[in-house]
């Protein structure tokens, strides 16, 4: 008997429930697109005795033999009766393509929940219900909506929460000369969830390069420990997301009755676990081919070469947005191919052979090889326009000049940015169908060879190993909401995170008294709980140098609320960060740090990571500030040690991930020094 995945993808024997030879019904759609199958298709319906000659069932139950996939297209309604016949039959899995269930509201919810249960039970794992199907191109299998397969034997297999787009590859494949593996339609998602089909995805030969086009990610934690798995693999994980904006999120709402969490968080969780974060369904797919067709590339150095000194310096600039590099070429590469070049060309980079189309043909090629030896380049962009790619000797020079390099061992991918009028789509589809991928006009090239790039350079970064804490605070010790500054802090040094030396008062002698302990400058702050945010309760005075003035700022802030207590510090300098964690629903434990103290809203610089984070990520995320260079010296200044504030990132999270009941916490601000790194303020919420 199959398992739940394996028998989805590569069924023996299909059982379409819902069958019909009626035309405009999905049952007649799946029966025809089901033709193709080498397996047999068994048609369930109690209408007809048979279908097409084949001998059709009045029931999943009284079907003879083994079912691997039963594949549902009755309404909703009946969907649950179903699953149990297929329970009772030991169907190992059903592709539920009807609609009606949780994107509906309450009513569908529930009746999403009794299919559910009804399959967990029998031992049935479900996809969808709601969605488009599932595809093998290589099978060939096509249990789903599109009237045809993608072509097969290439190695993109794409899991998608749009139907829209499950269809569309249909055309994407056949107008890109693109190959795919495999398509799979998640729709709600009742049961099979993306990390367990990310995780089968990346054991799976045939899937080379995974594609998932989501809605909402409620496994994010587990699908980005399934991402790290099949990045080691070699396996790029490209994702592209809807749901971003306001508008987007109300629209998958009503759409997949699907959450959308915030976008900050989804990418910088996936891009922690080694994921191609795309902009766009078509931006995952131009990564996908580039990824799929070529050879990584090995480092960022781009060499350019065009017959359009403007199209040229577009691409460059459009290179350098996505954090690559055009680099001059050297002066002996330049020398090299100055005597093939035309007497005004430029051997800079890019590599402007000018408009001599009459020897278009003879010098890409020689060109690119040229490039593709010297050893300073790590990939190549031949640009094709007008003249260049009407010409199919350019193309099929350009063809075989590839293949020559991978005959001779060269791993320098080629990807050619096509600006050409539709008459040339020809010589578009030669290349591609030798493996050189085409993309329209300078932008989707750049952003195709920038993710192909962070996918080549990219080093595996394991998930940091769980920290060895004491557990759980007993519940009866926690406040119901938040931790007062003393029990914060003796709480924040358990995981040695350091604070300023605080002294709490109840008056205004007791303040006095205080200060002169600690020694002047000092820092009296408000302490009550309904007072959270204290700057912008006027809860904080600064620099107070003197008893009078300790005393007066003391009374003015115990007279803020009833019960208020004051907190006595020593004034301390330093740049001013703020590290936070908190609980995200998808994605569990997270980290944020960000520049500007109190400011931080307003400035805006903030990263995040999943916890725990080693300290070699936790210092990969600081420098991901764009305001980095403050922390490191930036105009003379005094670097901060940036040791001891990646220790307190990390001890953030470890605090997160060891402790439960720690909903999410502030070190607001934390005063970054060379010496040291010092919460001087500090929130924290506890479930209690």
């Amino acid at each position: 008997m199959l398992s739940g995945l394996e028998a989805v993808f590569a069924p023996r024997r299909v059982a379409l429930v819902g069958a019909s030879e009626r035309p405009g019904t999905m049952g007649e759609l799946f029966w025809r697109n089901l033709a193709s199958f080498p397996g047999e298709v068994v048609p369930v319906t109690p209408s007809r005795r048979s279908l097409g000659g084949v001998k059709a069932y009045p029931s999943l139950a009284s079907v003879d033999g083994e079912v691997d996939l039963a594949v549902v297209v009755v309404r909703a309604a009946e969907v649950p009766g179903v699953i149990r016949d297929a329970g009772v039959k030991g169907v190992p899995a059903a592709l539920v393509i009807s609609g009606g269930f949780a994107e509906t509201g309450p009513d569908g919810a529930a009746l999403q929940s009794e299919v559910v249960a009804i399959a967990r039970a029998g031992g049935v794992r479900i996809v969808g219900p709601n969605c488009f199907g599932v595809q093998n191109c290589d099978l060939p299998l096509n249990a789903s909506m599109a009237t045809g397969l993608p072509p097969g034997g290439g190695g993109i297999t794409l899991a998608t929460q749009s139907g829209s787009y499950g269809m569309a590859i249909h055309t994407l494949g056949l107008d890109e000369r693109t190959r795919f593996a495999k398509v799979y339609a998640i729709g709600n998602k009742a049961d099979i969830g993306d990390a367990e089909v990310l995780r089968y995805l990346a054991t799976d030969p045939a899937s080379r390069t995974l594609c998932f086009f989501l809605e909402s990610l409620p496994d994010g934690r587990e699908f980005c420990d399934a991402a790290r798995m099949a990045g080691a693999a070699g396996k790029p994980v490209i994702v592209a997301r809807t749901g971003r904006t306001p508008a987007g999120i109300r629209a998958a709402q009503s759409h997949t009755a699907a959450l959308a969490g915030s976008a900050r968080i989804w990418r910088a969780a996936l891009q922690q676990a080694g994921v191609l974060v795309a902009r766009s369904g078509l931006e995952m797919l131009d990564a996908a081919r580039a990824l799929d067709a070529q050879p990584p590339p090995a480092g960022n150095r781009i060499a350019v070469v065009t017959n359009s000194g403007g199209t040229g310096v577009e691409l460059a600039d459009l290179l350098a947005d996505e954090g690559l590099a055009v680099p001059e070429l050297s002066a002996a590469l330049q020398d090299k191919l100055r005597p093939v070049l035309p007497k005004f060309a430029s051997a800079a980079n890019p590599v402007d052979i000018t408009p001599v189309w009459r020897r278009f043909a003879e010098l890409y090629p020689r060109v690119v090889d040229e490039l593709a030896h010297s050893g300073e380049v790590d990939a190549i962009v031949p640009v094709l326009l007008q003249r260049a790619a009407v010409d199919e000797t350019v193309a099929a020079g350009l063809r075989d000049a590839v293949t020559r390099l991978r005959s001779a061992g060269v791993g320098i991918p080629v990807y050619v940015c096509w600006v050409a009028p539709r008459s040339a789509r020809a010589n578009a589809d030669l290349l591609q169908e030798a493996g050189v991928p085409c993309f329209e006009w300078p932008e989707r090239t750049a952003r195709a060879v920038g993710h192909a790039v962070r996918f080549g350079v990219a080093s595996p970064r394991p998930a940091a190993p769980l920290p060895a804490l004491p557990g759980p605070i007993a519940s009866d010790d926690l406040p119901a909401r938040h931790l007062d500054p003393d029990q914060g802090a003796n709480l924040l040094r358990t995981v040695g995170i350091a604070t300023v030396e605080s002294i709490t008062c109840t008056g205004a002698s007791g303040a006095v008294a205080a200060a002169q302990r600690i020694g002047y400058p000092v820092v009296c702050k408000v302490v009550h709980p309904d007072l959270v945010h204290r700057s912008n309760a006027g809860g904080v005075r600064l620099n107070l140098n003197g008893p009078d003035a300790v005393r007066a700022a003391a009374q003015a802030l115990l007279g803020l609320a009833e019960g208020a207590c004051v907190q006595v510090q020593p004034q301390l300098v330093g740049v001013e960060v703020a590290v936070g964690g908190l609980r995200d629903a998808q994605f569990g434990p997270i980290v944020m740090i960000g520049l500007g103290g109190i400011w931080i809203e307003v400035i805006g610089d903030v990263v995040f990571g999943l916890a725990p984070l080693a300290p070699d990520e936790a210092h990969r995320l600081i420098a991901g500030l764009r305001g980095h260079a403050v922390l490191t010296g930036a105009r003379g200044r005094e670097p901060v040690n940036l040791d001891a504030l990646a220790a307190t990132v990390s001890a953030v999270g470890n605090l997160l991930v060891a402790r439960p009941e720690v909903v999410d916490l502030d070190l607001n601000p934390l005063l970054a020094t060379s010496r040291a790194a010092v919460a001087v303020d500090w929130r924290i919420t506890v479930r209690g």
